[in-house]
């Protein structure tokens, strides 16, 4: 009886690390909200000329960083950053040497001219950061 359910507990350890192991752990900061969006989405949520300032708060809340613009304009700014820890982070010893996360980074500005979406444009990019003795 002992012997099984020390069996069970094993096994359950085991799956419970490789799933930590392979999904990593993740850092998020900024517009949650951006989080699942891509830039097809925002060309339908967004319509040059007719989307109110109130509707671009509704969908995304009230921007990070806002300035005006030298024609007049406001420039809202929305910025989601993920980072994920790499697997490599969890391996004892190795990980004294090299470590890092995967990182994905999502920046939407949006032009308002007389509270109405002028422009915008929407950017995504991933990259990487590395730490340890080796990097």
């Amino acid at each position: 009886m002992f012997s099984k359910i020390k069996t069970t507990i094993v096994t359950i350890s085991l799956i419970s690390g490789m799933a930590v192991f392979y999904s990593g752990c993740a850092v998020k900061s900024g517009n949650e909200k951006l989080e699942n969006v891509e830039n097809k989405d925002v060309s339908k949520m967004l319509v040059k000329g007719s989307t109110t300032k109130q509707g671009l708060i509704d969908l995304f809340g009230q921007p990070q960083a806002t300035d005006f613009m030298p024609d007049g304009r406001q420039k809202w700014q929305y910025t989601f950053v993920a980072k994920r820890e790499k697997g490599i982070n969890y391996v004892p010893v190795v990980n004294w040497f090299t470590r890092g996360t995967n990182d994905e980074i999502k920046s939407l500005v949006v032009l308002l001219k007389n509270d109405i979406v002028d422009d915008y444009i929407f950017t995504k990019s991933e990259g990487e950061t590395k730490a340890g003795a080796f990097n």
